[in-house]
């Protein structure tokens, strides 16, 4: 260390000690202000697919307890592209961006395609994170999510469970590339490899419509007569009404087809108590609005920080415990824990 720096450093302590000892105080990192009202855009990847419309629900409750517990105002843009279009959900994030909205939370279309509206709102200041499907190399700053590739696995050994280890087997998923949707497709191909005498002989796209997963679905059931098993990724074609599917309603009464689904809405629930599904993977629907909107306020009110991934956890139902998600569904309460889904099989 030379003399001179030496000498400077010891006359920037005194002049320090002086400040503090004469009753001045070093000047305070500047914090930034909380605004009286946040304005939070909650994005699907659509608005035609009533799935959304439960976390929809869900952020509106959060925003309203927000909003009465004070002192910030909270307010839920529900903005949306009426079907899953990535190229029009860019679209919408850069409308919120203009709007100047104080926060996103966005459910991806497509991983890559979300990369740039993402940043682009960070790089505005505007906090952003994912729910539902992520787009992991943008800078959203947490994916909130079931782990879709464990769910994935979970359908693959409730399938294993109710059609043993041989079968055809086929796969109705939604929008190609959407990132949840692979990794499902990922967990249950690598769930079912342990079993070679399952083969997959079809996967097929919907693109997130009720009416194209009914096409596709009976398309299938009469490309494959003899198929065994269904994955279902999602629950699509089973919005349409009873009697949409004649072929695969008909195997799966009559013919012993298995089918495993993605989600736990009521709808699904019917079709496993009338013996249509066999089993399902939940996610946590309500949280996707409720625990987004949370979080986004902690972020910006409380300068909460959050890991890269926060899991929303899974359901497993079969008829062993579905009338006590039924129950969840018709009281709205889904703090229960649901009995083993598993233990009439044994």
């Amino acid at each position: 260390m030379s003399k001179r720096w030496a000498i400077t450093a010891g006359m920037a302590v005194l002049v320090l000690a002086a400040l503090i000892l004469g009753g001045c105080k070093p000047p305070a990192t500047a914090t930034p202000s909380v605004p009286e009202k946040l304005t939070i855009a909650w994005i699907p990847k659509a608005l035609n697919n009533p799935v959304f419309e439960v976390g929809r629900d869900g952020a509106f409750k959060k925003a309203e307890e927000l909003s009465a517990a004070g002192p910030v105002k909270v307010e839920v843009l529900y903005v949306g592209s009426v079907a899953s279009d990535a190229a029009e959900q860019a679209r919408v994030v850069e409308d919120a961006i203009a709007r100047g909205v104080n926060g996103i939370g966005i459910s991806c279309n497509d991983p890559t395609a979300c990369v740039d509206p993402i940043n682009k709102a960070v790089d505005a200041g505007i906090p952003v994170m994912t729910w539902d499907s992520d787009s992991p190399d943008s800078k959203r700053f947490t994916y909130l999510g079931v782990d879709n590739y464990q769910g994935g696995k979970a359908a693959a050994e409730l399938l294993v469970r109710f059609m043993g280890e041989k079968g055809k087997v086929a796969l109705l998923t939604g929008v190609p590339g959407a990132f949840n949707l692979e990794e499902r497709m990922r967990g249950f191909k690598d769930g079912i490899a342990a079993y070679p005498g399952i083969e997959i002989v079809a996967t097929v796209y919907c693109n997130d419509d009720i009416n194209l997963g009914v096409q596709v679905v009976e398309e299938t059931m009469q490309a494959h007569p003899d198929l065994n098993g269904w994955f279902f990724v999602g629950l699509w074609p089973l919005f349409a009404e009873r009697g949409s599917m004649p072929l695969w309603e008909d195997a799966a009464k009559n013919k012993g087809l298995v089918t495993i689904a993605f989600d736990t809405l009521p709808v699904e629930l019917e079709f496993l108590k009338d013996g249509y599904l066999h089993g399902l993977v939940g996610q946590k629907y309500w949280g996707w609005g409720y625990d987004t909107i949370q979080m986004i306020y902690d972020y910006i009110v409380h300068g909460k920080r959050f890991e890269s991934w926060t899991d929303s956890g899974m359901d497993i139902v079969t008829k062993c415990n579905v009338d006590v998600m039924a129950e969840m569904w018709a009281t709205g309460d889904f703090t229960k824990p649901l009995p083993d889904p598993y233990a009439c099989l044994k």
